[in-house]
């Protein structure tokens, strides 16, 4: 999902370029509030998905695969709501200036996936599906392009023309954040696979994807893990996104956040490369069953023997014609084919309504200096 990734934060930018002229909308009046509450915190919760290798929607995938501008939106159009989540989140905020906070940010959520949820067929007939309990710990600095209304509510005027509250009648503030973190994740799924005759099998019960190496992670021939490891779980991830507020006074309010998650890994899902033949390479039951492999509809394809010998699995099919004609029977999930798309690191959205509480600073006393006196001042920063 790069070109999406790549106009999410086109948009993002677009806005910022665009702050200065909504900045002198809003007027003056709480401009140098932050320094009295410069702390804040947020607790919230909302919902939860993602983009992967797994489920999704009717589209073929290589629709999904080509260049364009149009496709941003069938990226979009792939998220599988069928399959939304939660998510849970606090927040620390420290405000730096009146238009910059940097912020530490914590979020427990579920993701999943299900290609049962999709009638394209190759996931369809593919039949793989995931859970994974996501752990994210991320530091952020938001821009603040509106602040929210909590002073002056009348729009007066000071003698320079200019105002004293806002111009927005609602009182709704709007930012866009942006940052870096590291994502906990454990993916887990079930045995139900479509057998050759078309039928829905297994126990239904979750294991642990990343111990079993469904792709053969580590084992000869595979370049892209060393022998015997497999993909990590923890991954670096990248928030960025837009928020709203709307002050109840001024100490708290809450705020509707969407953000969007880049990471550096495709396995949130146990899915990313090739289907890898346990069965001829000492797996286990669960290894054989859980990567999928050999499972869904047959299909038949045809050829010719130029030195007449049928290797297992071929039969003779004189129908045919020619010279030394045969078939062979296959699935779309055998050794070697496609399982997912490597191309592509996996990501995921939150959806989150929350409430925040700002706290006023403690006093300071201060000392001032002239010519005649010396004398203490309360000041709050």
């Amino acid at each position: 999902m790069k070109l999406l990734k790549n106009n999410f934060v086109v948009a993002l930018l677009v806005i910022f370029l665009g702050a200065p002229e909504l900045l002198d909308a809003q007027g003056y009046y709480n401009r140098y509030e932050y320094r009295r509450k410069r702390h804040e915190i947020t607790f919230g919760a909302g919902a939860s998905s993602c983009l992967t290798d797994v489920g999704g929607s009717d589209l073929p995938i290589q629709e999904f695969e080509q260049d364009g501008v149009k496709n941003t939106f069938k990226s979009i159009y792939d998220i599988d709501l069928a399959k939304t989540n939660f998510v849970g989140n606090f927040s620390y905020i420290y405000n730096l200036a009146s238009k910059i906070t940097l912020r530490t940010n914590a979020s427990f959520s579920q993701i999943s996936g299900d290609d049962a949820q999709t009638q394209e067929y190759y996931r369809n007939n593919r039949r793989l599906n995931f859970n994974t309990f996501l752990a994210e710990v991320a530091v952020m600095s938001e821009f603040i392009i509106i602040n929210e209304r909590t002073g002056n509510r009348y729009n007066l005027k000071t003698p320079a023309g200019k105002y004293l509250g806002v111009r927005n009648p609602i009182g709704l503030g709007l930012y866009v954040f942006g940052g870096v973190g590291g994502v906990y994740f454990n993916p887990t799924g079930k045995n139900l696979f479509i057998n050759v005759d078309g039928e829905v099998v297994g126990d239904a019960v979750s294991r642990n994807l990343r111990p079993l190496k469904t792709e053969g992670q580590g084992m000869p021939g595979d370049t892209m893990f060393a022998p015997g490891t497999t993909y990590g779980p923890v991954a670096i991830c990248i928030p960025m996104g837009i928020g709203m507020k709307k002050a109840f006074n001024g100490n708290g309010g809450i705020k509707l956040e969407f953000g969007f998650r880049f990471t550096n890994t495709d396995y949130l899902d146990d899915v990313s490369g090739s289907y890898y033949d346990w069965a001829a390479n000492g797996g286990t039951q669960d290894q054989i069953i859980m990567s999928g492999t050999r499972t869904g509809q047959e299909w038949t394809y045809g050829g010719y023997a130029p030195d007449g010998n049928y290797p297992q699995g071929w039969y003779p099919a004189p129908e045919l014609g020619g010279t030394n004609p045969y078939k062979v029977d296959y699935t779309h999930t055998e050794p070697g084919f496609q399982r997912g798309n490597p191309e592509n690191d996996d990501s995921y959205m939150f959806l989150t309504l929350s409430a925040y509480k700002k706290f006023n600073n403690a006093a300071r006393s201060y000392r001032t200096i002239n010519m005649h006196q010396k004398r203490k001042i309360k000041a709050s920063f």
